[in-house]
């Protein structure tokens, strides 16, 4: 019968099925009773009885299903247990796997055995007619006029396979979708050579794996790219169900090989770009693995160069390489915790360069130059990069070829790619009419970058090609070194190593010089060193016909190529989050090439170490690299490479200087104008790392030694050591505050010892002639400076200050270096001159002393509405100034530190004001407290000791004594009551004001050794004396007669004002001055008189009363 449509888009087509399928109604009884014959596999019949009883359940609803909503109702604990599914993605124990396994497989491989047994396909047949629609069923395979599977019937049936294309360009066919509710996607095709493989179709609606993407087809032809794979289809199941894992991207095409015929360029075609890994497929609703991710195709290779021809002498340049391709994403996990996201694919490798093509040569030799090396192809990305492809070589000629190019390796989640190397420059031949150059290397490709795992290391520079050797008439020069490619960075893992650089090819006339170093990578849990520098080249002698050189004509001349400096190591992210202990170093240099054993040689120079990276969390600061040999001569040895500095640690020690290498020997040959024989210097140390508040600073590097004069040539010198790391140069660690916390200052740290210089290196020995001189030894680093003494605080409970902290001491200045040994002549020569000792670092300032607290207030005395008032309390004592560090000892002794000053005294409580008894009189005021007494001056530092020759430090100044507390002020008398009124009596009399508080004496400043006591405190102002009472005025009595009016009371005495302070002593400073005296507190007021009553009617007046006095002032302080 005529078959449904495919639901793939842009295919309307009819297609044939290869089956039927059947209906709804009767589908759970009739395979009930259909299936019977193959219960013979337990699980499988299991696996039945499980689907007619689920069918059962699902017919009556199947117009309605919607998936979400039978995903909300199924209870999935209750059909498999609450069981911890765990990952699932690669663990065959899984509950994922499990599932699979032993319950969806089994009754998958049951629906299958049905659908394609004959018996079965007479029933589905017969049901997909009786209900006009194709229920049970496979969809049929993809072919080439229809591509697309086709899809499953709408119960029970896989989707087809995609035709797997075998037309070149054209792409597989998309698997067919699942539809029904149990069944897989079918598998995309794989597509034709350079085009994409299709997609993998989807699940069944209830139970159904995605259908995996086809691979795409490697490249229709050279310097093609391959085909992308297909994605993996989605589980659309919302119970069970994998997405299907993406197609593998088809590999790029090489480059084709050049070529000179028909007018070509004789140059290399460029490789293809690998295809990029199909993305794998959602995972079901509820359960169930996202698919993996397909694999990147690889780039193709650069083509070869063409050889020269006798019209195109020249060699071809190889092709440039393809870049892999990108891995497959895998697919998501849609929800829930039942499954696992779909792992992503690596990235693919870069192709390698092509080869640079040979000069044409014929019996004479080569006629042309190489043609250059092609650079390698990137590294694709994905969990692990993909690493870069090398360059080519280059080719030979009468000049060599360059080296190509190393590629970039590519970006990885967890691990980068690993850099390209570069290609070795070709060979140089040279001819009778024209000297040879070598190529190149090639620079190495950088590694490539990290999320979280180690980034890529950086590929090796190339090697320099070589000259011809075997005739000393032609000059030819070797290749110099490609330089070392630079480590990969990562975001929150560890950086990769970086690269070497190449060596310097060989030549007759000159060697190649190394290449440098690459520079290491910076990460958080790590970092990478610095490549070492590439060894010089050796030259094996040209004899100079013409003396061009400044030989003698027809002598044998040559030099040693350079060694290469030494790669820095990135920082200062080596451990950002103090998880690493290790920090990268700097490379080493590369030695110096040697030059010829006969006629006149120059040694090349040694390279340089590089520089140590800067530590950070609890990596320390990195070395510095070793620098390089020189290499020999008969003429000149060349000289040491001098040692990389090193770099200051986080919270860690500094590192430690590289050593100088040393110098190469001479053999002591001359020739023409070249007379001056010398063997080769040694290499300077590096310098140490500096140290920081809490750590000690690094070491120098050694000088290196001085070459050997042999004959007349004079030795080489010895290379001064390197200055040691100085300690912190801003402050040591100051002591915590105790203010805060009511306690004494902590103590300053100790600055740190300055490191150590390096020694001076050896003179070279000598025969005939003089020898060498003996390297300097290197300066100590200097001292650090002692930290700062904590202030003190107040003691809640007492009131006193607390002492403020002493200073730290000033760290000594590092030792210096020792003085290499002079060389010594065998013969005829003189011998070298000593070398000088490093002097010892300058010492370090002391710390100076903690401030002490100052003294609590007194209480202020309590005022009374009946009574006297109460007394202030006095104020606490200041704290004693913390003692200063002494300066550290040096060529130049540390300063001492200042003494810290004394604590300020605690002012006196007030007096409280007095009340009025029940008698009407004003009763006494309290007098106020005594100020604190200030705290006492710390001592200054003592100067560091000069140990070689310099100054002493200074001694540092005590501290200035605290000043003393201010006195109380007294408090104010009560008030006396005024007399009575009465209406038909004499008037009453006042009642007396109380007397004023006394003001507290002022506190004493504090003492001082050397500096300035402390200041008196003044004293507190004495109270004022409380108001008399008035008197009443006068009544009348019944005939009219005036009653006398009452006397006003006397008004209180006013308090004295308190004395101020002493001021504090000093033996050796000026003695503090006194506090003033508090002022005098002023009388009461006396009451005034009462009235008397005029009388009434010729009544007799009543007479006025007498007024109070004035209450007496106090005295004022003295």
């Amino acid at each position: 019968m005529s078959r449904r449509h495919s639901s793939q888009a842009g295919n309307t087509g009819s297609r044939y099925r290869k089956r039927v399928a059947g209906a709804t109604s009767s589908v759970g009884a009739f395979l009930a009773f259909g299936m019977a014959p193959l219960a013979a596999a337990p699980a499988a019949h299991a696996d039945v009885d499980f689907l007619g009883d689920l069918l059962g359940d699902l017919a009556s609803s199947w117009s309605v299903a919607d998936p979400g909503d039978a995903a909300a109702t199924w209870d999935l604990d209750a059909l498999f247990g609450a069981a911890d599914p765990g990952s699932a993605a690669d663990d065959p124990f899984s509950w994922t796997a499990i599932m699979d396994q032993w319950f969806y497989e089994p009754l998958h491989a049951g629906v299958q055995a049905w659908i394609t047994s004959d018996f079965g396909e007479m029933v589905n047949n017969s049901i997909n007619s009786m209900f006009g629609l194709y229920l049970i069923g496979n969809g049929v395979d993809g072919t080439a006029l229809n591509p697309d599977g086709g899809d499953g019937g709408l119960l029970f049936g896989d989707g087809g396979a995609g035709w797997n294309s075998d037309a070149a360009g054209v792409d597989g066919g998309d698997g067919g979708d699942a539809l029904g509710i149990l069944g897989n996607g079918g598998a995309g095709g794989a597509g034709g050579a350079g085009a994409d493989g299709g997609a993998g179709g989807t699940g069944s609606w209830w139970m159904g794996h995605g259908g995996a993407g086809g691979a795409g087809g490697a490249a229709l032809a050279p310097g093609l790219s391959g085909g992308d794979g297909g994605d993996g289809g989605a589980s659309v199941a919302w119970f069970f169900g994998n997405g299907g894992a993406g197609g593998a991207g088809g590999a790029g095409g090489n480059g084709v090989a050049g070529t000179f015929a028909n007018g070509g360029t004789g140059n290399g075609g460029a490789g293809g770009s690998g295809g990029d890994g199909g993305t794998g497929g959602r995972s079901g609703y509820a359960w169930g693995n996202g698919g993996a991710g397909g694999q990147a195709g690889v780039g193709g290779n650069g083509g070869a160069g063409a050889t020269g021809t006798a019209a195109n002498p020249n060699g071809g340049n190889g092709g440039s390489a393809g870049s892999g391709g990108s891995g497959g994403v895998g697919g998501i996990k849609f929800d829930g915790s039942l499954g696992a996201a779909g792992q992503d694919a690596d990235g693919g490798n870069g192709g390698a360069g092509g080869t640079g093509g040979d000069a044409y040569q014929d019996a004479s030799g080569f006629l042309g130059n190489g043609g250059r090396g092609g650079t390698g192809g990137a590294g694709g990305s994905g969990v692990d990069g993909g690493d870069g492809g090398a360059g080519g070589n280059g080719g030979a000629g009468i000049n060599g070829g360059a080296g190509g190019n190393g590629a970039l390796g590519g970006a990885g989640v967890l691990t980068g790619g690993n850099g390209g190397a570069g290609g070795t420059g070709g060979d140089a031949a040279g001819s009778a009419t024209s000297a040879g150059v070598a190529g190149n290397g090639g620079t190495g490709g950088q590694g490539g970058a990290s999320d979280t795992g180690t980034a890529g290391n950086g590929g090796a520079g190339g090697h320099g090609g070589n000259g011809a050797t075997g005739d000393d008439t032609i000059q030819t020069t070797g290749g110099n070194g490609g330089t070392g490619g630079r480590a990969g960075n990562a975001t929150s893992g560890s950086g990769g190593e970086a690269g070497n650089g190449g060596d310097g090819g060989t030549g007759t006339f000159k060697g190649g010089n190394g290449g440098t170093g690459g520079v290491g990578s910076a990460g958080p849990l790590g970092g990478g060193d610095g490549g070492d520098g590439g060894a010089g080249g050796d030259a094996t002698g040209w004899v100079d016909a013409t003396g061009s050189t400044g030989v003698a004509p027809g002598t044998v001349y040559s030099q040693g190529g350079n060694g290469g400096t030494g790669g820095a190591s990135a920082g200062p992210s080596a451990s950002l989050t103090g998880d690493s202990s290790d920090t990268p170093t700097g490379g080493n240099g590369g030695d110096g090439g040697n030059g010829a054993e006969d006629g006149i040689s120059i040694g090349g120079n040694g390279g340089a170490g590089g520089q140590g990276a800067r530590g950070a969390g609890a990596a320390p600061g990195g070395n510095g690299g070793n620098g390089g040999n020189g290499g020999n001569g008969t003429y000149i040895g060349g000289n040491g490479g001098a040692g990389g500095n090193a770099n200051s640690g986080g919270s860690t020690p500094g590192g430690d200087g590289g050593d100088g290498g040393n110098g190469g020997a001479s053999a002591g040959a001359t020739s023409g104008t070249l007379t001056n024989t010398h063997a080769g210097d040694g290499g300077r140390g590096g310098n140490g790392g500096n140290g920081t508040a809490d750590a000690a600073p690094g070491n120098a590097g050694n000088g290196g030694n001085g070459g050997a004069g042999h004959g007349i040539a004079d030795g080489g010198n010895g290379g001064n050591g390197g200055n040691g790391g100085s300690g912190d140069q801003s402050f040591g660690a100051n002591g915590v505050s105790g203010v805060a916390r009511g306690v004494a200052g902590a103590d300053g740290g100790n600055g740190s010892t300055g490191g150590i210089g390096g020694n001076g290196g050896n003179g070279g020995s000598a025969e005939n002639g003089n020898a060498g001189n003996a390297g300097n030894g290197g300066n100590g680093g200097n001292g650090g400076i002692g930290g700062t003494g904590g202030a003190g605080g107040t003691d809640p409970t007492t009131g006193l200050g607390q002492a403020g902290g002493n200073g730290g001491d000033g760290g000594a200045g590092g030792a210096g270096g020792t003085a290499g040994q002079a060389g010594e002549a065998t013969g005829s020569g003189n011998d070298g001159s000593a070398g000088a000792d490093g002097s010892q670092g300058n010492g370090g300032k002391g710390g100076n002393g903690g401030a002490g607290g100052a003294g609590a207030a007194g209480t202020d005395g309590s005022s009374s509405a009946t009574g006297t008032g109460g007394d202030g309390t006095g104020g606490g004592k200041g704290g004693v100034g913390g003692n200063a560090g002494n300066g550290g000892t040096g060529y130049v002794g540390g300063v001492g530190g200042t003494g810290g000053a004394g604590g300020v005294g605690g002012a006196g409580g007030a007096g409280g004001d007095g009340g009025t008894n029940a008698s009407g009189v004003g009763q006494a005021a309290g007098d106020g407290g005594d100020g604190g007494v200030g705290g006492a001056a710390g001592s200054g530092g003592t100067g560091g000791a000069s140990t070689g020759g310099g100054p002493d430090g200074a001694d540092g100044s005590d501290g200035t004594g605290g000043a003393g507390g201010v006195g109380g002020a007294g408090g104010t008398g009560g008030a006396g009551v005024d007399g009575t009124s009465p209406a038909n009596a004499a008037g009453g009399d006042g009642s007396a004001g109380g007397a004023g508080g006394d003001g507290g004496k002022g506190g004493a400043g504090g003492t001082s050794a050397g500096g300035t006591g402390g200041v008196g405190g003044t004293g507190g102002a004495g109270g004022s004396g409380g108001a008399g009472g008035d008197g009443g005025d006068g009544g009348i009595d019944s005939t009219g007669n005036g009653f006398d009016g009452g006397d006003g009371a006397d008004g209180g005495a006013g308090g004295n004002g308190g004395d101020g302070g002493t001021g504090g002593t000093s033996t050796g400073g000026s003695d503090g001055s006194a506090g003033g005296g508090g002022a005098l507190g002023s009388g009461g007021a006396g009451g005034a008189a009462g009235q008397g009553n005029p009388g009434q009617g010729g009544g007799t007046p009543g007479a006025d009363g007498t007024a109070g006095n004035n209450g007496s002032d106090g005295n004022p302080g003295s």
